[in-house]
């Protein structure tokens, strides 16, 4: 037999037994099966399109709320109801001829208006959540009292005191600072951030009803304050 070249043996001889068929084989034909990648952009962005839908959903429901509340009439037995459960009893406008500020007394109070706590004295102010039905200079009755206290002394309610009644006087109605609400979900490219600023209501204390007032007597000089003479210390010798 006679010897092969290098060029013979590096060369790849046909197999008469296989047949190719005439169609070109392209590169990506040897691959039988295709890849799964564990994450891909298109599921984010499905989820992410998922997302703001819904959070589209919530704003639209939300607005409708907001809409349906402002739009809807309440009638005068329905708003006294609902400023009740809140906390309060709007009396009307006040009045030129009305001298509901006084001068201060030694007595404090806790009232509740809607879920928080304020513990107020006459002449002090006090900033509430935004409260419906009444305007500015508008005279109210904080009627859940819970607690009563003087020099002399307290009356504690179970859990309010059906006797007793704080009137304040609506001064403004104003906005809170700006609150920035910033969420983040990771790996997901999402980032949404927002502002708030919350409604309130800025009442004066006037007067405070239910317990006995201690009068202050005064002689019409003013008081000195004591002063105190400085111990004499005996120097060592």
């Amino acid at each position: 037999m006679p010897p092969l070249s290098a060029v013979e043996v590096l060369t790849r001889k046909p197999n008469p037994a296989i047949t190719i068929p005439n169609s070109e084989l392209s590169w990506f034909s040897l691959w039988s099966h295709s890849r799964h990648f564990s994450s891909s952009k298109s599921e984010d962005s499905e989820t992410e399109v998922e997302v703001e839908m819904e959070e589209a959903s919530d704003v639209e429901a939300e607005h409708d709320n907001a809409a349906s509340d402002l739009g809807r009439d309440y009638s005068p037995v329905e708003k006294e109801a609902e400023a009740a459960a809140i906390g309060y009893k709007v009396l009307g406008p006040l009045q030129r001829s009305d001298r509901v500020f006084k001068d201060y007394e030694p007595v404090f109070a806790v009232v509740q208006i809607g879920s928080h706590q304020f513990k107020v004295s006459n002449g002090d102010s006090i900033f509430t959540e935004r409260l419906k039905f009444c305007e500015v200079n508008d005279k109210l009755i904080l009627n859940k009292v819970l607690l009563l206290g003087s020099p002399t002394q307290t009356i504690i309610g179970r859990p309010i005191l059906p006797d007793a009644a704080v009137h304040a006087v609506v001064e403004e109605h104003a906005l809170d600072a700006k609150v920035i609400i910033f969420k983040k979900k990771r790996r997901k490219n999402y980032r949404r951030t927002k502002g708030h600023r919350q409604e309130l209501t800025k009442l004066r204390i006037t007067d405070i009803q239910g317990i006995e007032k201690q009068e202050i007597k005064t002689d019409g000089k003013p008081l000195k304050a004591a002063v105190k003479n400085p111990e004499k210390i005996a120097a060592a010798v």
